[in-house]
């Protein structure tokens, strides 16, 4: 019996590698594929797969709201993660919402095959890139609750966000198109745990990254 998969991702091309990637691959069968979440749930009413390939950010639901609810309302598949976010928290953050795997979508085929065999039987996955950084973090005592770190750009944004400028603005001012605003906001809601700019500022101020 082969191990049915979906894939969950809003870049058409990323989509098309991972089919090229599975094609033919005797054990593995990829039964459908969505853009954003929206066609996700829709896919997920007409056939339930075995492994779900979610990546973190697309339109609408981010990837941490997606796996809670798909690990809510069906606990039988199994989600991993395929994303390019390789920062520690973002893959402590996932795990917390109920996934089983993280893989950077740098992995090639036959690690992306394991990965998804390995979740299928039970086991969590970790993109081997990542796994000396998590285990770094563990011997080095470091917390999940410590102060995430964010980038230099990341706090730029955080700041201008602060003073209530808009994306739009925040795009001009930095001459960076609006949808890289845009994933750097994501960013900072996903590393400060928050779903709002209320939220994102709140946060922002308790942990002294912002006065």
């Amino acid at each position: 019996m082969k191990i049915k998969v979906s894939i969950a991702d809003d870049h058409p091309i990323v989509i098309q590698g991972i089919e090229k990637m599975l094609d033919n691959h005797p054990l593995i069968e990829l039964i459908h594929t969505s853009k954003n979440g929206e066609s996700l749930l829709r896919n997920l009413k007409t056939a339930l797969p075995d492994v779900l390939l979610l990546d973190i950010q697309m339109p609408g639901q981010q990837g941490d709201e997606l796996a809670a609810y798909v690990t809510q309302h069906y606990p039988e598949i199994r989600i991993m993660v395929l994303t390019n976010m390789d920062h520690p928290f973002h893959v402590r953050n996932m795990f917390k919402h109920g996934v089983k795997g993280y893989l950077l979508k740098s992995a090639d085929k036959y690690e992306l095959a394991e990965a998804i065999d390995s979740i299928y039987k039970g086991s969590n996955y970790i993109d081997r890139l990542l796994r000396d950084q998590l285990l770094y973090e563990v011997l080095d005592n470091k917390k999940a609750h410590n102060i995430p770190t964010i980038t230099k750009r990341e706090k730029e944004i955080l700041d201008m966000i602060a003073s209530e400028m808009t994306s739009p603005q925040i795009a001009k001012k930095l001459f960076i198109s609006l949808s890289t605003v845009e994933n750097h906001r994501s960013n900072l809601f996903l590393k400060l745990g928050v779903k709002n700019v209320v939220g994102l500022i709140s946060k922002a101020a308790q942990l002294g990254l912002i006065k």
